[in-house]
């Protein structure tokens, strides 16, 4: 009987003797001296860990993959937009180079087709040099490769200055 006696009982068992429930109103506890006093409430167990629905959590978890989703669809798109940014920069400067080297090369054309012209060389021979030009010409022909070619030529020239009646400083 001392079992029923105790608040420990109630604990137990959930709920007292029912020659010892007097009343419904809360009436102060009766805490033995030394002994802590203790708080009962009724409850779900581990069923009160439940305060959330797991259909709205699984909602949750869900909506948290689609974030994660959209924001990694969007640093990807960002990374390619600025790759993307940096090859067209790229390509826009070896086009502008291209096309100042193409202008160079054009420039240096028409140096050479001025330079290079044999009216200009002519002047600059004759008018600043003082150079004139030869009366006659000796052409060799080399082209077949054996020395009896070479030494017809030679003879072909020396007959041809012997008939020159012009003397080489009298220009």
């Amino acid at each position: 009987m001392a079992r029923y006696d105790s608040n420990l009982a109630y604990v137990y068992d959930g709920a007292a003797a029912p020659e010892r429930v007097r009343s419904t109103a809360p009436q102060p506890a009766r805490v033995p001296a030394g002994r802590p006093h203790l708080d009962v409430y009724t409850g779900e167990g581990r069923e009160a860990n439940q305060l959330v629905s797991p259909v709205f959590t699984h909602v949750v978890k869900v909506f948290c993959v689609l974030v994660a989703l959209f924001f990694a669809i969007g640093v990807a798109r960002v990374t390619i937009a600025s790759v993307t940014a940096a090859y067209l920069n790229a390509n826009a400067e070896v086009s502008s180079s291209l096309e100042a080297a193409r202008d160079e090369s054009s420039n240096l054309e028409v140096m050479n087709s001025v330079y290079g012209s044999d009216t200009r060389i002519r002047d600059l021979a004759t008018g600043t040099l003082g150079m004139v030009e030869p009366e006659g010409s000796i052409t060799l022909d080399l082209s077949e490769g054996d020395g009896a070619s070479a030494s017809a030529a030679e003879g072909d020239a020396a007959a041809a200055d012997a008939a020159d009646p012009a003397p080489a400083d009298a220009q």
